[in-house]
């Protein structure tokens, strides 16, 4: 190919490619971390929320970690789960009903983190952490799915003595 005919195509398929490149990969993103089936399991409805957490990070599916890229409402039905457009164009927000959501607390390195099972059998799973779970506990009152045999760990802090 002639040098002057790719300074005029170079121009044109490189901005296709790098919007392809995006696509792809936020469609893989979706796949690994269940996002698409969450969102067939649970369809978004029409719901003013109680509480809206925009920003937030969490980790789903097969470890696919979300940073400050999730919106999590809590509705009077369920908690509803979203996330920037931008970063997951065919991620479409889903609303998982109170009944649906089961939670078990485990500690990771030094965090104590929440994670909440969505659907029996499980259809996906999203962790958080505490301060996050604390605050949708806080708005969604009696509906939170909080066992209470296994109530919320108390951090402790480590003391040594010299």
């Amino acid at each position: 190919m002639d040098p002057q005919q790719l300074v005029w195509i170079l121009p044109i398929v490189l901005p296709l490619f790098l919007v392809g490149l995006w696509f792809g990969i936020t469609s893989l993103l979706g796949v690994i971390s269940g996002w698409y089936r969450l969102a067939v399991a649970f369809p978004d409805r029409d719901e003013t929320p109680i509480l809206r957490l925009r920003g937030q990070s969490g980790r789903m599916g097969g470890g696919v970690n979300l940073d400050h890229v999730l919106t999590l409402s809590v509705c009077p039905s369920g908690l509803r789960v979203g996330m920037m457009r931008m970063l997951g164009p065919f991620s479409r927000d889903f609303l998982v009903p109170w009944e649906s959501i089961t939670l078990a607390r485990k500690t990771v390195m030094f965090w104590t983190l929440v994670e909440l099972t969505f659907g029996d059998p499980a259809v996906g799973k999203l962790s958080v952490k505490e301060g996050t779970a604390a605050k949708l506990a806080e708005a969604a009152g009696p509906r939170w799915p909080e066992d209470a045999a296994s109530p919320p760990q108390v951090r402790q802090e480590v003391v040594s003595r010299r």
